[in-house]
Protein backbone atom coordinates (compact mmCIF):
# COMPACT_ATOMS: atom_id res chain seq x y z
CA UNK A 1 0.00 0.00 0.00
CA UNK A 2 1.24 3.47 -0.81
CA UNK A 3 1.99 5.67 2.15
CA UNK A 4 0.27 8.61 0.53
CA UNK A 5 -2.88 8.62 -1.60
CA UNK A 6 -2.94 9.70 -5.19
CA UNK A 7 -2.86 13.45 -5.63
CA UNK A 8 -6.05 14.81 -7.21
CA UNK A 9 -3.98 17.07 -9.44
CA UNK A 10 -2.95 13.95 -11.38
CA UNK A 11 -6.51 12.75 -11.83
CA UNK A 12 -8.49 13.44 -14.96
CA UNK A 13 -10.79 16.47 -14.69
CA UNK A 14 -14.54 16.14 -14.77
CA UNK A 15 -15.77 15.70 -18.33
CA UNK A 16 -17.66 18.75 -19.54
CA UNK A 17 -21.36 18.19 -19.21
CA UNK A 18 -20.99 15.14 -16.95
CA UNK A 19 -23.75 14.94 -14.41
CA UNK A 20 -26.12 17.14 -16.41
CA UNK A 21 -29.30 16.09 -18.13
CA UNK A 22 -29.38 15.52 -21.86
CA UNK A 23 -30.35 18.64 -23.79
CA UNK A 24 -32.61 18.74 -26.83
CA UNK A 25 -30.57 21.61 -28.28
CA UNK A 26 -27.68 20.80 -30.60
CA UNK A 27 -24.53 22.36 -29.13
CA UNK A 28 -22.07 20.70 -31.51
CA UNK A 29 -21.23 24.05 -33.12
CA UNK A 30 -19.89 25.47 -29.82
CA UNK A 31 -18.08 22.39 -28.57
CA UNK A 32 -14.54 23.63 -29.24
CA UNK A 33 -12.59 25.86 -26.90
CA UNK A 34 -11.97 28.49 -29.61
CA UNK A 35 -15.65 29.44 -29.84
CA UNK A 36 -15.27 31.49 -26.64
CA UNK A 37 -12.56 33.64 -28.22
CA UNK A 38 -14.78 35.41 -30.76
CA UNK A 39 -18.30 33.94 -31.05
CA UNK A 40 -20.76 35.23 -33.62
CA UNK A 41 -24.35 36.12 -32.70
CA UNK A 42 -25.71 32.58 -33.10
CA UNK A 43 -22.83 31.01 -31.20
CA UNK A 44 -23.16 33.58 -28.42
CA UNK A 45 -26.86 32.76 -28.01
CA UNK A 46 -26.08 29.03 -27.87
CA UNK A 47 -23.39 29.66 -25.26
CA UNK A 48 -25.84 31.66 -23.16
CA UNK A 49 -28.53 29.00 -23.44
CA UNK A 50 -26.09 26.23 -22.60
CA UNK A 51 -24.86 28.12 -19.55
CA UNK A 52 -28.41 28.60 -18.25
CA UNK A 53 -29.25 24.92 -18.81
CA UNK A 54 -26.16 23.83 -16.94
CA UNK A 55 -26.95 26.21 -14.08
CA UNK A 56 -30.47 24.85 -13.83
CA UNK A 57 -29.24 21.26 -13.87
CA UNK A 58 -26.55 22.12 -11.32
CA UNK A 59 -29.03 23.74 -8.91
CA UNK A 60 -27.69 27.20 -9.64
CA UNK A 61 -23.96 26.49 -9.53
CA UNK A 62 -21.38 25.15 -11.99
CA UNK A 63 -17.64 25.22 -12.63
CA UNK A 64 -16.95 26.66 -16.09
CA UNK A 65 -13.78 25.61 -17.92
CA UNK A 66 -11.92 27.88 -20.34
CA UNK A 67 -9.11 26.64 -22.56
CA UNK A 68 -9.64 22.92 -22.00
CA UNK A 69 -9.73 21.04 -25.30
CA UNK A 70 -9.45 17.52 -26.62
CA UNK A 71 -6.02 18.31 -28.07
CA UNK A 72 -4.62 18.95 -24.59
CA UNK A 73 -3.44 22.42 -25.56
CA UNK A 74 -4.41 25.66 -23.87
CA UNK A 75 -4.93 29.20 -25.16
CA UNK A 76 -2.56 32.04 -25.83
CA UNK A 77 -2.65 35.09 -23.57
CA UNK A 78 -4.78 37.09 -26.02
CA UNK A 79 -7.14 34.17 -26.69
CA UNK A 80 -7.57 33.54 -22.97
CA UNK A 81 -8.30 37.21 -22.27
CA UNK A 82 -10.91 37.26 -25.05
CA UNK A 83 -12.52 34.06 -23.72
CA UNK A 84 -12.78 35.50 -20.22
CA UNK A 85 -14.35 38.66 -21.66
CA UNK A 86 -16.95 36.50 -23.43
CA UNK A 87 -17.73 34.67 -20.19
CA UNK A 88 -18.09 37.93 -18.28
CA UNK A 89 -20.44 39.20 -20.97
CA UNK A 90 -22.53 36.02 -20.68
CA UNK A 91 -22.95 36.29 -16.92
CA UNK A 92 -23.58 40.05 -17.08
CA UNK A 93 -26.64 39.45 -19.25
CA UNK A 94 -28.10 37.17 -16.56
CA UNK A 95 -28.26 37.20 -12.77
CA UNK A 96 -25.11 35.13 -12.45
CA UNK A 97 -21.90 35.85 -10.54
CA UNK A 98 -18.48 34.77 -11.79
CA UNK A 99 -15.42 34.05 -9.64
CA UNK A 100 -12.04 32.83 -10.85
CA UNK A 101 -11.02 29.63 -9.08
CA UNK A 102 -7.67 29.02 -10.73
CA UNK A 103 -5.64 29.83 -13.84
CA UNK A 104 -2.58 27.87 -14.87
CA UNK A 105 -0.20 27.22 -17.74
CA UNK A 106 -0.57 23.63 -18.94
CA UNK A 107 2.69 23.88 -20.87
CA UNK A 108 1.04 24.58 -24.21
CA UNK A 109 -1.16 27.49 -23.21
CA UNK A 110 -3.40 28.95 -20.50
CA UNK A 111 -6.34 27.15 -18.90
CA UNK A 112 -8.80 28.46 -16.32
CA UNK A 113 -11.77 27.42 -14.19
CA UNK A 114 -14.49 29.78 -12.97
CA UNK A 115 -17.28 29.34 -10.45
CA UNK A 116 -20.65 30.50 -11.78
CA UNK A 117 -23.43 30.94 -9.23
CA UNK A 118 -26.97 32.16 -9.82
CA UNK A 119 -27.76 35.30 -7.84
CA UNK A 120 -30.80 34.51 -5.72
CA UNK A 121 -33.25 36.85 -4.02
CA UNK A 122 -32.40 38.15 -0.55
CA UNK A 123 -34.83 35.69 1.03
CA UNK A 124 -33.49 32.63 -0.78
CA UNK A 125 -30.28 30.62 -0.72
CA UNK A 126 -28.84 27.20 -1.47
CA UNK A 127 -28.55 24.93 1.57
CA UNK A 128 -25.98 22.17 1.99
CA UNK A 129 -26.32 19.87 4.99
CA UNK A 130 -23.16 18.36 6.43
CA UNK A 131 -23.33 15.79 9.23
CA UNK A 132 -20.28 15.97 11.50
CA UNK A 133 -19.36 12.54 12.89
CA UNK A 134 -16.38 10.95 14.57
CA UNK A 135 -15.22 9.57 17.89
CA UNK A 136 -15.46 11.53 21.11
CA UNK A 137 -12.65 14.09 21.59
CA UNK A 138 -11.93 14.23 17.85
CA UNK A 139 -12.55 17.99 17.83
CA UNK A 140 -15.94 18.11 16.09
CA UNK A 141 -17.55 20.92 18.08
CA UNK A 142 -14.26 22.81 18.29
CA UNK A 143 -13.84 22.83 14.50
CA UNK A 144 -17.42 24.02 13.99
CA UNK A 145 -16.91 26.78 16.54
CA UNK A 146 -13.79 27.94 14.71
CA UNK A 147 -15.39 27.78 11.25
CA UNK A 148 -18.65 29.52 12.15
CA UNK A 149 -17.28 32.18 14.50
CA UNK A 150 -14.02 32.92 12.70
CA UNK A 151 -11.90 32.75 15.85
CA UNK A 152 -9.21 30.15 16.57
CA UNK A 153 -9.34 27.87 19.59
CA UNK A 154 -7.05 28.37 22.58
CA UNK A 155 -6.33 24.66 22.95
CA UNK A 156 -8.54 24.35 26.04
CA UNK A 157 -12.03 24.16 24.54
CA UNK A 158 -12.77 27.86 24.06
CA UNK A 159 -14.31 27.50 20.57
CA UNK A 160 -16.64 24.60 21.36
CA UNK A 161 -18.37 26.35 24.27
CA UNK A 162 -20.41 28.42 21.79
CA UNK A 163 -22.10 25.33 20.33
CA UNK A 164 -23.14 23.43 23.45
CA UNK A 165 -26.84 23.43 24.30
CA UNK A 166 -26.84 21.96 27.83
CA UNK A 167 -25.00 22.65 31.05
CA UNK A 168 -23.64 19.12 31.36
CA UNK A 169 -22.16 19.44 27.85
CA UNK A 170 -20.23 22.55 28.89
CA UNK A 171 -19.01 20.81 32.04
CA UNK A 172 -17.92 17.59 30.34
CA UNK A 173 -16.93 19.08 26.98
CA UNK A 174 -18.84 16.34 25.16
CA UNK A 175 -21.84 16.69 22.87
CA UNK A 176 -24.85 14.59 23.90
CA UNK A 177 -27.55 16.05 21.63
CA UNK A 178 -27.96 17.00 17.99
CA UNK A 179 -26.62 20.51 17.51
CA UNK A 180 -26.83 22.82 14.51
CA UNK A 181 -24.82 25.74 13.29
CA UNK A 182 -24.49 27.47 9.93
CA UNK A 183 -21.75 28.91 7.74
CA UNK A 184 -22.83 31.37 5.05
CA UNK A 185 -21.09 32.26 1.77
CA UNK A 186 -21.91 35.13 -0.57
CA UNK A 187 -21.83 34.98 -4.39
CA UNK A 188 -18.06 35.47 -4.43
CA UNK A 189 -17.39 32.70 -1.93
CA UNK A 190 -16.64 34.92 1.05
CA UNK A 191 -17.79 33.93 4.54
CA UNK A 192 -20.53 36.25 5.83
CA UNK A 193 -20.61 35.03 9.45
CA UNK A 194 -20.06 38.04 11.70
CA UNK A 195 -20.59 37.13 15.38
CA UNK A 196 -22.23 39.85 17.48
CA UNK A 197 -20.91 39.65 21.05
CA UNK A 198 -20.06 35.98 20.56
CA UNK A 199 -23.42 34.94 19.08
CA UNK A 200 -24.55 34.45 15.49
CA UNK A 201 -27.70 35.95 14.01
CA UNK A 202 -28.96 33.23 11.68
CA UNK A 203 -31.46 35.58 10.02
CA UNK A 204 -28.77 38.07 9.01
CA UNK A 205 -26.48 35.30 7.79
CA UNK A 206 -29.21 33.82 5.59
CA UNK A 207 -30.10 37.25 4.19
CA UNK A 208 -26.50 37.89 3.11
CA UNK A 209 -25.76 34.37 1.84
CA UNK A 210 -26.25 32.69 -1.50
CA UNK A 211 -25.12 29.37 -0.01
CA UNK A 212 -25.52 28.19 3.58
CA UNK A 213 -23.71 25.18 5.02
CA UNK A 214 -25.82 23.69 7.82
CA UNK A 215 -23.65 21.64 10.15
CA UNK A 216 -25.30 18.83 12.08
CA UNK A 217 -23.07 18.36 15.12
CA UNK A 218 -23.51 14.78 16.33
CA UNK A 219 -22.38 13.02 19.48
CA UNK A 220 -19.23 10.92 19.36
CA UNK A 221 -19.59 8.91 22.56
CA UNK A 222 -20.89 5.35 22.34
CA UNK A 223 -23.52 6.16 24.96
CA UNK A 224 -25.24 8.56 22.55
CA UNK A 225 -25.12 6.34 19.44
CA UNK A 226 -28.92 6.39 19.10
CA UNK A 227 -28.83 10.19 19.04
CA UNK A 228 -26.16 10.11 16.34
CA UNK A 229 -28.18 7.64 14.25
CA UNK A 230 -31.22 9.90 14.60
CA UNK A 231 -29.21 12.89 13.43
CA UNK A 232 -27.92 11.03 10.37
CA UNK A 233 -31.29 9.62 9.36
CA UNK A 234 -33.64 12.42 10.43
CA UNK A 235 -31.78 15.42 9.04
CA UNK A 236 -31.16 14.10 5.50
CA UNK A 237 -27.52 15.26 5.21
CA UNK A 238 -25.97 15.85 1.80
CA UNK A 239 -22.49 14.95 3.01
CA UNK A 240 -20.70 13.55 6.01
CA UNK A 241 -17.60 15.08 7.60
CA UNK A 242 -15.70 12.36 9.45
CA UNK A 243 -13.45 13.81 12.15
CA UNK A 244 -10.30 11.97 13.21
CA UNK A 245 -7.92 13.14 15.92
CA UNK A 246 -4.35 13.07 14.65
CA UNK A 247 -3.05 11.91 18.04
CA UNK A 248 -5.67 9.19 18.64
CA UNK A 249 -6.31 7.92 15.12
CA UNK A 250 -9.07 5.46 14.22
CA UNK A 251 -10.48 4.58 17.64
CA UNK A 252 -13.81 4.17 19.39
CA UNK A 253 -16.86 4.95 17.26
CA UNK A 254 -14.95 6.18 14.19
CA UNK A 255 -15.50 2.99 12.17
CA UNK A 256 -19.15 2.76 13.26
CA UNK A 257 -19.86 6.32 12.15
CA UNK A 258 -18.09 5.74 8.83
CA UNK A 259 -20.11 2.56 8.32
CA UNK A 260 -23.33 4.44 9.10
CA UNK A 261 -22.56 7.06 6.45
CA UNK A 262 -21.72 4.35 3.89
CA UNK A 263 -24.93 2.47 4.69
CA UNK A 264 -26.95 5.64 4.08
CA UNK A 265 -25.01 6.36 0.83
CA UNK A 266 -23.80 9.70 2.17
CA UNK A 267 -20.54 10.89 0.54
CA UNK A 268 -17.84 11.32 3.16
CA UNK A 269 -14.77 13.51 3.45
CA UNK A 270 -12.28 13.25 6.31
CA UNK A 271 -10.83 16.01 8.48
CA UNK A 272 -7.79 15.10 10.58
CA UNK A 273 -7.55 17.56 13.49
CA UNK A 274 -4.95 18.42 16.15
CA UNK A 275 -2.00 18.16 13.76
CA UNK A 276 -0.27 20.91 15.76
CA UNK A 277 0.10 18.67 18.83
CA UNK A 278 0.77 15.32 17.14
CA UNK A 279 4.30 13.94 16.53
CA UNK A 280 4.98 13.47 12.79
CA UNK A 281 5.58 9.71 13.07
CA UNK A 282 2.28 9.17 14.91
CA UNK A 283 0.44 11.28 12.33
CA UNK A 284 1.88 9.27 9.44
CA UNK A 285 1.01 5.95 11.08
CA UNK A 286 -2.59 7.06 11.66
CA UNK A 287 -2.89 8.36 8.09
CA UNK A 288 -1.66 5.01 6.73
CA UNK A 289 -4.30 3.19 8.79
CA UNK A 290 -6.99 5.63 7.65
CA UNK A 291 -6.05 5.16 3.99
CA UNK A 292 -6.02 1.38 4.40
CA UNK A 293 -9.55 1.45 5.84
CA UNK A 294 -10.87 3.75 3.11
CA UNK A 295 -9.40 1.51 0.40
CA UNK A 296 -10.73 -1.70 1.99
CA UNK A 297 -13.44 -3.80 0.35
CA UNK A 298 -16.01 -2.48 2.81
CA UNK A 299 -15.46 1.18 1.83
CA UNK A 300 -13.94 1.08 -1.67
CA UNK A 301 -13.07 4.77 -1.55
CA UNK A 302 -10.31 6.63 -3.35
CA UNK A 303 -8.57 8.71 -0.66
CA UNK A 304 -6.89 11.92 -1.82
CA UNK A 305 -4.77 14.17 0.36
CA UNK A 306 -5.74 17.83 -0.08
CA UNK A 307 -2.64 20.02 0.18
CA UNK A 308 -3.38 23.12 -1.92
CA UNK A 309 -6.15 25.03 -3.71
CA UNK A 310 -5.77 23.02 -6.91
CA UNK A 311 -6.42 19.84 -4.93
CA UNK A 312 -9.52 21.46 -3.40
CA UNK A 313 -11.03 22.36 -6.78
CA UNK A 314 -10.40 18.95 -8.35
CA UNK A 315 -11.71 17.14 -5.25
CA UNK A 316 -14.86 19.25 -5.00
CA UNK A 317 -15.55 18.89 -8.72
CA UNK A 318 -15.32 15.10 -8.66
CA UNK A 319 -16.57 14.50 -5.11
CA UNK A 320 -20.12 13.41 -5.91
CA UNK A 321 -19.55 11.88 -9.34
CA UNK A 322 -16.68 9.63 -8.27
CA UNK A 323 -15.71 7.56 -5.21
CA UNK A 324 -13.35 10.22 -3.95
CA UNK A 325 -12.74 10.76 -0.26
CA UNK A 326 -10.79 14.00 0.29
CA UNK A 327 -8.63 14.13 3.42
CA UNK A 328 -7.83 17.45 5.12
CA UNK A 329 -5.23 17.96 7.84
CA UNK A 330 -6.10 20.98 9.98
CA UNK A 331 -5.33 22.65 13.28
CA UNK A 332 -7.98 24.57 15.20
CA UNK A 333 -5.28 26.32 17.24
CA UNK A 334 -2.84 27.49 14.56
CA UNK A 335 -5.43 27.66 11.75
CA UNK A 336 -3.31 25.54 9.40
CA UNK A 337 -5.23 24.44 6.26
CA UNK A 338 -8.54 25.81 7.53
CA UNK A 339 -8.78 28.02 4.43
CA UNK A 340 -8.62 24.89 2.24
CA UNK A 341 -11.48 23.28 4.15
CA UNK A 342 -13.54 26.49 3.95
CA UNK A 343 -12.95 26.70 0.20
CA UNK A 344 -14.02 23.07 -0.20
CA UNK A 345 -17.26 23.70 1.70
CA UNK A 346 -18.00 26.68 -0.55
CA UNK A 347 -17.67 24.49 -3.67
CA UNK A 348 -19.93 21.67 -2.45
CA UNK A 349 -23.18 21.13 -4.35
CA UNK A 350 -26.44 19.82 -2.99
CA UNK A 351 -27.30 16.23 -3.91
CA UNK A 352 -31.05 16.77 -3.52
CA UNK A 353 -32.98 17.93 -6.60
CA UNK A 354 -35.25 20.93 -6.28
CA UNK A 355 -39.01 20.24 -6.19
CA UNK A 356 -40.52 23.68 -5.70
CA UNK A 357 -43.78 22.61 -7.35
CA UNK A 358 -44.49 19.77 -4.89
CA UNK A 359 -46.12 19.88 -1.43
CA UNK A 360 -43.98 20.55 1.61
CA UNK A 361 -42.47 17.67 3.55
CA UNK A 362 -41.42 18.04 7.16
CA UNK A 363 -39.47 15.73 9.43
CA UNK A 364 -40.01 15.85 13.20
CA UNK A 365 -36.88 17.16 14.89
CA UNK A 366 -38.04 17.28 18.50
CA UNK A 367 -41.16 17.04 20.66
CA UNK A 368 -41.71 18.50 24.11
CA UNK A 369 -44.60 19.44 26.40
CA UNK A 370 -45.44 22.68 28.18
CA UNK A 371 -48.09 23.41 30.83
CA UNK A 372 -51.78 23.02 29.93
CA UNK A 373 -50.90 19.65 28.33
CA UNK A 374 -49.87 21.12 25.00
CA UNK A 375 -47.64 19.03 22.77
CA UNK A 376 -45.19 21.09 20.76
CA UNK A 377 -43.34 19.72 17.77
CA UNK A 378 -40.34 21.24 16.03
CA UNK A 379 -39.79 20.11 12.47
CA UNK A 380 -37.27 20.48 9.68
CA UNK A 381 -38.65 21.30 6.24
CA UNK A 382 -36.83 19.38 3.54
CA UNK A 383 -39.02 20.61 0.70
CA UNK A 384 -40.27 24.05 -0.27
CA UNK A 385 -43.52 25.22 1.34
CA UNK A 386 -46.09 25.33 -1.43
CA UNK A 387 -49.54 24.71 -0.09
CA UNK A 388 -49.98 25.00 3.64
CA UNK A 389 -49.57 22.34 6.28
CA UNK A 390 -51.30 19.00 6.47
CA UNK A 391 -51.56 16.76 9.49
CA UNK A 392 -50.20 13.54 10.87
CA UNK A 393 -51.99 10.34 11.75
CA UNK A 394 -52.37 8.90 15.23
CA UNK A 395 -54.77 6.10 16.18
CA UNK A 396 -56.48 6.24 12.79
CA UNK A 397 -57.24 9.96 13.11
CA UNK A 398 -55.57 12.88 11.37
CA UNK A 399 -54.77 15.81 13.60
CA UNK A 400 -54.69 19.33 12.20
CA UNK A 401 -51.68 21.12 13.68
CA UNK A 402 -51.61 24.78 14.59
CA UNK A 403 -48.50 26.54 13.36
CA UNK A 404 -47.05 28.64 16.16
CA UNK A 405 -44.25 30.05 14.05
CA UNK A 406 -41.47 29.25 11.67
CA UNK A 407 -38.05 30.54 10.74
CA UNK A 408 -35.71 29.97 7.85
Amino acid sequence: MDSTPESPAKMSPLIEGEGFAESETDYSSIRGKMVMVSPNADEYELLRKQMLERLEAGNGEIIYDIGLGEDGRGLTEDEFTASVATLQSLVASERVSCMELRRWDCGTGLVGQYLLRTELDNNDFMEIRVAVVGNVDAGKSTLLGVLTHGELDNGRGFARQRLFRHKHEMESGRTSSVGNDILGFDNMGKVVNKPDHGTLDWVKICEKSSKVITFIDLAGHERYLKTTVFGMTGHAPDFGMLMVGANAGIVGMTKEHLGLALALSVPVFVVVTKIDMCPPNVLQDNLKLLIRILKSSGCRKVPVMVKNKDDVIVSATNFVSQRLCPIFQVSNVSGENLELLTMFLNLLKTRMPSHDDKPAEFQIDDTYSVPVSTLLVTTIGIKWISGGFGGWQTRQHYLKPRVCGYKK
